[in-house]
């Protein structure tokens, strides 16, 4: 969560009348995965606790075909060769109970690091339904994006799914992945509640620290 995010998260933590929330749904910095692949059709799957990552070649016209989709130190990062097209996923397993009950403003948040000069598409879906695309583009770097969804879509928790696509080529490096919202439940002014210290806490470390960068 970056410091325009942060900034909004610990505005909301100001107010009188609610409790901001916030959870990281992946910030990729545990659960390292590599997909690296070598000819047109070729594709991969790889699931751990915190993920699953699938990357497809679905066209090349320039060998030799050099695609990848790696989660390394905090970054999910995808690259393709001069004419290539790849489709990217990554897949989580959201729990019943992620938010709680009666939350409301409920906003997911990521961050695009860097995309090269290539238009990027990015779709994410709820249990096989769109709740959010956008396009990216070209020469994009350190924006964060947010999207609501409705209040009660995550009662059930489900299956979230991101997807990426681009033209010919592209390339794309996404930082943290999270959901904001407002607890229901008001605390006591003069008991600072635990993830209000946190975020907090976390809001002072980012606005001092420095964003990590694309290698």
């Amino acid at each position: 969560m970056h410091k325009k995010l942060i900034a909004a998260a610990i505005g909301a933590l100001l107010s009188a009348s609610a409790q901001a929330g916030f959870v990281a749904i992946d910030t990729f910095d545990i659960g390292d995965q590599s997909i690296v692949l070598n000819a047109i059709g070729a594709t991969d799957t790889q699931t751990n606790a915190q993920r699953t990552l699938t990357a497809t070649v679905d066209s090349s016209t320039v060998p030799p075909v050099a695609s990848t989709a790696t989660v390394v130190g905090g970054i999910l990062d995808v690259t393709n060769g001069t004419g290539e097209i790849s489709t990217v996923t990554v897949g989580w397993n959201l729990a019943a109970g992620i938010v709680p009950a009666g939350a409301t403003g409920l906003q997911f948040l990521f961050t695009v690091l860097e995309s090269d000069q290539n238009a990027t598409s990015i779709e994410f879906t709820l249990d096989g339904t769109q709740v959010f695309s956008a396009a990216i583009p070209g020469g994009t770097v350190n924006d964060d994006v947010a999207f609501g969804i409705a209040d009660n879509l995550l009662d059930a928790g489900g299956f979230l799914e991101l997807t990426l696509t681009g033209s010919s080529g592209w390339d794309l490096a996404l930082d943290s992945i999270g959901l904001n919202f407002i607890d229901p439940e008001t605390p006591n002014p003069t008991v600072p509640e635990p993830i209000s210290l946190a975020l907090v806490g976390l809001g002072l470390a980012g606005i001092a620290g420095v964003r990590r960068c694309k290698a």
